[in-house]
């Protein structure tokens, strides 16, 4: 795959980061990395195409960076920020501010990004498959994430007054990392919408618990 079979395809700062553009040549080597690491994974793309799709050196790299890794965790909490802040804005824009809509909408969230044509599944579980080791400091990065994520179900599940707040927001993160991988695998259509139908028969029992 070149570095322009993708050329009429929106990137991840457009989509995500509300089309924000890279400022400096820190930025434009992270923004290039973000987008090579989604399309082919992370071990795949090397320093070397890294830097010749962002137009640098290897001396400017090392001005920046002490090494892959470092760019590597920097990626990712940059794509964590677009991706939670794209999250929340769209779950605003579906539910507005009812605590149940919103907890629902997370599976509308989900069903529109598994439409778009460049849909590989999560960049932070396949980074996961790629540094499995638990003390691996890229590993805790893309952990972060789904820590991030399941902390603000839980604040919303919270606000919805369900009787177990942090069992259902364990609950319905689970069913969300379902459904990626179950897009991946089937690709029917379906995933989103049939993990939806399961978290909301789960909230309905945390609610009648109370």
């Amino acid at each position: 795959m070149n570095e322009h079979e993708h050329a009429d395809e929106p990137l991840a700062s457009e989509v995500l980061g509300g089309g924000v553009q890279p400022k400096n040549t820190r930025e434009r080597l992270l923004f290039t990395a973000i987008e090579l690491f989604y399309s082919h994974g992370i071990h795949a793309v090397g320093l070397d195409r890294i830097l010749n799709e962002a137009g640098l050196t290897k001396t400017t790299f090392y001005k920046y960076f002490e090494s892959k890794d470092e760019l590597v965790v920097e990626a990712l909490e940059i794509r964590d920020q677009w991706e939670s802040d794209s999250f929340m804005k769209t779950l605003h824009e579906k539910a507005g501010y009812d605590p149940k809509g919103l907890l629902l909408a997370c599976f509308d969230v989900l069903d529109d990004w598994f439409t778009q044509e460049r849909f590989r599944g999560c960049l932070f579980m396949n980074t996961l498959a790629e540094y499995p080791t638990a003390s691996d400091p890229v590993h805790r990065t893309a952990r972060q994430h789904y820590e991030n994520t399941e902390k603000v179900i839980r604040d919303i599940a919270k606000a919805a007054g369900v009787s177990d707040p942090e069992a259902l927001a364990f609950e319905i993160s689970v069913l969300m990392m379902g459904a990626i991988s179950h897009r991946l695998a089937f690709k029917d259509g379906m995933s989103a919408s049939g993990a939806k139908r399961i978290a909301e028969a789960r909230i309905e029992a945390y609610l009648q618990a109370l």
